[in-house]
């Protein structure tokens, strides 16, 4: 796409090979509201845009309207919608705003002999716009509304009409993008626009293409021949050499291109009279289709509704083979939604084959492959292959994402004549100390700070325990019993009058505390503090929700979030549990919905483990008093999910207004199954900087995907061969050692970080932070180190090794107490210039204090970091 004097007569032509992953837990019911629905004025909706879904506090400030057209309350509506969903993609990937420039017209269009149109949704179009605006600046626009085009007759060429553009977002190098309006408006050299079936934008959209003298991209009427499965399979059906599924089709008037052709070997198509009464007609056929020779020895089939108005829609459902009444329900149902040209499709299940697995005796996840080709005809109608993308998982995409690095520290310095490494090291030094200093005045939790030191900042502490020893440390302390998280919304209006009784006048108000995190929300709300959405923190609190919210989270904008969710299903009785091992792949891993520490979370290979572990959790942890600190105040609810292969990673990101500041990646080794309590962590993470920015991307797509917009937040991910899988949010920073190594290796604190954006103020973080060493774990637990832990490794042999710098020491539990449902006594970690010496460090030390035996294999854990 150079800068061309006229572009060649271009027609991308969208081919795909699409192998979707059949499985149940894809399944959706027919009959079901999404298939009513169509993705905008675009495909021809009448109805409101979305007012929630796009992640971000957009500016509304912005001229949207075209001068001299006018539109309706809807229009309009939709118009804003997508400019915000413009701005959320330019986010998602990095990328600045848009700046609006529309008060002061362009006059001049340098390059005007090129001027590339597209209309439609900028989700869908984003990646061919900013290589547009890499290839040919400020000539690539995007429309974003009908009504910033209009036709005029064409000079001189007969029955063709030239394209105006009087108002577009412009593209440029480096993602810049600009809103304009162009006096006098320019003309249209190439148009593309995103074409539907209804009363809509799309048949605007199609209008606007119709006999233009500019070369265009589409057509209704190739968009029509383009987007009908059963024509398509038709077509490669006759042709040598290519196999298709064994397929029934039911047709309803179908096209002329499909009425009279020869049938081909196991695809067959039925035409239909009419959409009612064909019972009798619908059972024979199926029946004959499911006894063919064609199914081979296929095991289920799949019914689906073929016809471009079922573009990019999943509206099908498997069924065994065997399961003959059903097929035929489900056929019916589809029948009474056809309109003409459309078809009911019965088609074989090819089984998809799985990934490799060399580390585990469990199977690997199943495999899925997507080839989407865009190919167009140039001068002379010969075709030009032009780009072509495969992807291997459940229907996953590979993540291709650039973004601007920002100029290094040093380089930084250097232009201030500040070169000399003792100067730059100084520097690094004096920063570091600001920050902490500013972390004390925030938090005023140090013992020995005057109330000038803290420079006026007051603490408001709310704590159930009256006697906590930071009572003391603070301005203000309010004792109020905050363990029953099922009355939350009342405990937050609660508090919200103390505040207010009190005269309180507050900046912000977080809490690093898992159970206390909607709470927040709710005070903050209440109180009109910066904080995420309630709903958003509910909605990361319990996990099933999570997971099942993201599955729904197709886009736009993509790639979506239910990429990286996981099949799951809530229990809360036994019958659930009955219901959910027929709907979640087994093995499974069975946890509590509000649980932290990984307490209760096991690996269940079959039914009767899922009974077993259920009825154990339910009698042991029933409430706070049976394990306090893991979420029992929420209730001992549970669910089940898919397990998936892979390494597991931590993400610790910090969001503000929706935008990525800063991400920290480490690694964590192997859990001891049936368990999944953690045994060894590295930081920074040793993947490839392609994985590391996969991960980054997922967390932050899952977290905006649950509307969690404002701090600090915590994504548990594990990496498997077909991309990112999300294990589970925590809404708030890192527990465990990760908010101290990140300090050591990075020089950012998060929490001082979470402080600073619950007062609404944005940190100032490194956007790709370098780290300064490495650092290696390991987890020490009561019931495989009590000896040592009461001898060689006891807490004041490790503190004075701590003290010593010879390890790093986080404790995280005070007693040394066995228990049925046990978390991690303290982590201990080494330091070094590379992953090999801190690991070789590591576990030297280990062996000396006997942490490391063969019941606990040190080396074992450590080998992951490889």
């Amino acid at each position: 796409m150079g800068p061309l004097s006229r572009p060649p007569q271009t027609h991308p032509f969208p081919s795909q090979l699409s192998l979707d992953p059949l499985c149940p837990k894809w399944d959706r019911p027919l009959g079901s509201k999404d298939l009513e629905e169509e993705e905008g004025p675009w495909g021809g909706s009448s109805a409101l845009p979305p007012t929630d879904g796009l992640p971000g506090p957009w500016c509304q400030h912005v001229g949207l309207d075209c001068k001299g057209m006018s539109e309706g309350a809807e229009a309009q509506a939709w118009t804003a919608f997508y400019y915000n969903l413009l701005q959320s993609c330019l986010q998602q990937a990095g990328l600045p705003k848009t700046q609006d420039c529309s008060q002061v017209p362009r006059t001049g269009c340098p390059g005007a002999e090129v001027t590339l149109c597209i209309l439609g949704s900028p989700s869908t179009f984003l990646s061919v716009l900013l290589e547009g605006g890499v290839q040919s600046p400020g000539n690539m626009l995007l429309c974003l509304s009908p009504a910033w085009l209009k036709k005029m007759p064409a000079p001189g060429q007969a029955g063709e009409a030239a394209l105006l553009v009087s108002k577009a977002v412009s593209f440029h190098p480096g993602g810049l993008t600009f809103l304009e309006e162009f006096v006098p408006p320019r003309q249209a050299t190439y148009f593309l626009a995103g074409l539907g079936p209804g009363p809509g934008w799309g048949r605007e959209a199609a209008e606007l293409a119709r006999d233009l003298s500019c070369s265009t991209g589409a057509s209704a009427e190739l968009a029509r021949l383009l987007e009908d499965r059963l024509l398509a399979r038709t077509l490669l059906a006759r042709q040598p050499g290519v196999a298709v599924p064994a397929t029934l089709a039911f047709t309803y008037k179908p096209l002329g291109l499909l009425q009279g052709g020869e049938g081909s070997p196991g695809l067959r198509l039925v035409e239909l009279s009419g959409k009612e009464g064909q019972e009798a007609l619908v059972k024979e056929e199926v029946g004959a289709f499911l006894h063919s020779e064609a199914l081979g020895d296929t095991l289920q089939v799949a019914v689906k509704i073929s016809g471009w108005r079922w573009q990019g829609r999943q509206a099908w459902r498997l069924y065994p083979r065997s399961e003959l009444g059903a097929i035929v329900d489900s056929v019916l149902v589809l029948l009474e939604k056809l309109e003409e040209e459309e078809g009911v499709l019965v088609e074989a299940v090819c089984p998809p084959p799985r990934l490799p697995s060399t580390d585990s005796p469990l199977a690997g996840p199943e495999l899925a492959v997507r080839i989407c080709a865009v190919v167009c005809c140039t001068q002379g109608d010969r075709p030009l292959l032009s780009k072509v993308v495969c992807a291997v998982g459940r229907g996953d995409r590979p993540l291709r994402h650039r973004n601007s690095l920002p100029r290094p520290l040093e380089v930084a310095l250097a232009q201030c004549g500040l070169s000399e490494p003792t100067q730059v090291e100084a520097l690094r030094q004096r920063i570091k100390a600001a920050a902490e200093e500013a972390l004390a005045a925030v938090l005023g939790l140090e013992a020995g700070l005057s109330a000038q030191q803290r420079g006026g900042r007051r603490l408001h502490l709310v704590e159930s325990n009256p006697t906590h020893f930071a009572s003391q440390l603070v301005h203000t302390f309010i004792h109020f019993d905050v363990t029953e998280h099922r009355r939350d919304e009342e405990n937050a209006l609660l508090l919200a009058d103390l505040v207010r009784a009190r005269g309180l006048q507050l900046d912000g108000c977080f809490s690093y505390w898992d159970d206390c995190l909607v709470l927040t929300a709710l005070l903050c709300q209440e109180l009109g503090l910066p904080c995420s959405p309630p709903a958003a923190m509910r909605l990361a609190k319990q996990k099933s929700r999570t997971q099942l919210h993201l599955l729904g989270q197709r886009g736009p904008p993509w790639p979506a979030p239910a990429l990286h969710a996981v099949p799951c299903c809530p229990l809360e009785s036994e019958s659930d549990v009955q219901r959910a091992v027929r709907q979640v792949p087994l093995p499974g891993v069975m946890k509590l919905e509000f649980g932290a520490g990984a307490v209760g979370v096991r690996l269940v290979e079959d039914a009767p483990q899922c009974h077993e572990h259920f009825a154990r959790i339910a009698h042991d942890l029933q409430g706070e008093a049976d394990h306090p600190g893991i979420g029992l105040g929420w209730g001992n609810a549970m669910l089940l999910m898919e397990f998936v292969e892979g390494t597991e990673h931590d993400v610790d990101l910090v969001l503000f207004g929706g935008q990525l500041l800063a991400a920290f990646v480490s690694d964590n080794g192997p859990t001891r199954l049936p368990g999944f309590t953690e045994t060894a962590a590295c930081m920074p993470t040793g993947l490839a900087p392609e994985q590391e920015a996969q991960l980054v991307q997922a967390a932050f797509r899952c977290c905006l995907g649950c509307g969690l917009l404002d701090g600090v937040f915590n994504v548990e991910l594990k990496l498997t061969g077909a991309g990112p899988r999300l294990i589970e949010i925590n809404p708030r920073m890192g527990g465990f050692y990760l908010r101290d190594w990140i300090l050591e290796l990075y020089g950012v604190d998060l929490l001082l970080a979470a402080a600073m954006v619950a007062c609404g103020l944005r940190p100032a973080l490194p956007a790709h932070p370098r780290a300064r060493g490495h650092l290696v774990g390991v987890m020490c637990l009561v019931s495989q180190h009590l000896q040592a832990l009461s001898s060689s490794a006891s807490q004041e042999a490790l503190q004075a090794l701590h003290e010593r710098g010879v390890l790093r020491l986080n404790m995280l539990e005070e007693a040394l107490m066995p228990g049925k449902y046990e978390e991690p006594y303290c982590s201990v970690a080494c330091a070094g210039p590379s992953p090999a010496a801190a690991r070789c460090r590591l576990l030297g030390l280990c062996q000396g204090l006997g942490i490391d035996a063969p019941h606990y294999p040190v080396a074992h854990f450590l080998s992951h970091f490889k």
